[in-house]
């Protein structure tokens, strides 16, 4: 494949990147700058994260605990998706489940993104 067989927007694309991973080799930031090319790709291994809940825990959760909503939540777990939060680098992880309203009763379906380290100490009775 030559620049010919690119389109305007590809060959930009990869001018973008290569500029990119230039300034970071530069900077010391890609692990192996001094013996990698400048085009060449560095693949990073995803982190599985350790997750100490199960379906059927119920959390509490400040607004500052989870992403994407605001306000405190009671959530009672239906799935841990460990096949996503890989990527969130052990930090983060996606639980699905059945927000709690107020008055104890199943609320709304959610998915949920919630700091790994708020986790400990947030399960509640029922």
């Amino acid at each position: 494949m030559n620049a010919f067989d690119l389109s305007p927007a590809q060959i930009r694309n990869r001018l973008i990147l290569r500029a990119r991973q230039a300034a970071q080799a530069a900077r010391g930031e890609l692990p192996c700058a001094e013996e990698c090319p400048v085009g060449a790709a560095v693949v990073r291994k995803p982190v599985v994260p350790q997750v100490c809940v199960a379906p059927g825990d119920v959390l509490r959760l400040r607004s500052s605990d989870y992403r994407y909503a605001t306000g405190p939540l009671r959530l009672r777990i239906v799935r841990v998706r460990l096949d996503i939060s890989q990527w969130y680098e052990g930090q983060w992880v996606w639980l699905e489940g059945v927000e709690i309203t107020p008055d104890g009763q199943d609320g709304a379906w959610r998915p949920v993104l919630v700091r790994l380290a708020a986790l400990s100490g947030r399960l509640s009775g029922s």
